[in-house]
């Protein structure tokens, strides 16, 4: 067998063992104990957003406070429903430019009364919005609607 024939047996042979590899690891699942804390939030990041992307609903709660989409949770459709108690109330505005550039949203948001649903909002954030708010809360990634 000459030189160069060699080299392309054995580079054959790295490559169908090192995609071997990768199958194998992929089927085994991420091992997250070997990934930096970087790594992890990163593919938090990234399966979050694939939520949102597919739609597929699921809820969030949060404590009052201001948070940038695309930073602090994924750009998109949401239902924001206020978690307010007793007396308790608030504002909610969404900003664009990260809580920099105009007001976009503006709505206040009570406590329910006894035998009330509390207050709900349907908002969209996009990418480097600001949602502001005043009172806990919880947001739903809002699916599409599926006209037949």
């Amino acid at each position: 067998m000459n030189g160069k024939r060699l080299v392309k047996v054995v580079g054959g042979l790295l490559l169908i063992l090192s995609l071997f590899g990768a199958v194998q690891a992929m089927a085994e699942g991420f091992d997250l104990a070997q990934m930096t804390n970087d790594e992890i939030a990163g593919l938090l990041n990234q399966v979050t957003d694939e939520f949102v992307k597919r739609g597929i609903e699921k809820t969030a709660t949060l404590a009052k406070g201001a948070y940038i989409a695309g930073e602090d949770l994924p750009a998109g459709r949401y239902v924001y429903t206020c978690l307010a108690k007793g007396n308790d109330w608030g504002n909610v505005t969404i900003y664009s430019d990260r809580g920099e550039g105009k007001q976009l949203m503006w709505n206040v948001v009570t406590a329910p009364e006894e035998g009330e649903e509390p207050d709900t909002i349907y908002i969209t954030l996009n990418e480097g919005d600001q949602l502001k708010s005043g009172v806990a809360f919880s947001l739903t990634i809002m699916a599409a609607v599926a006209f037949r």
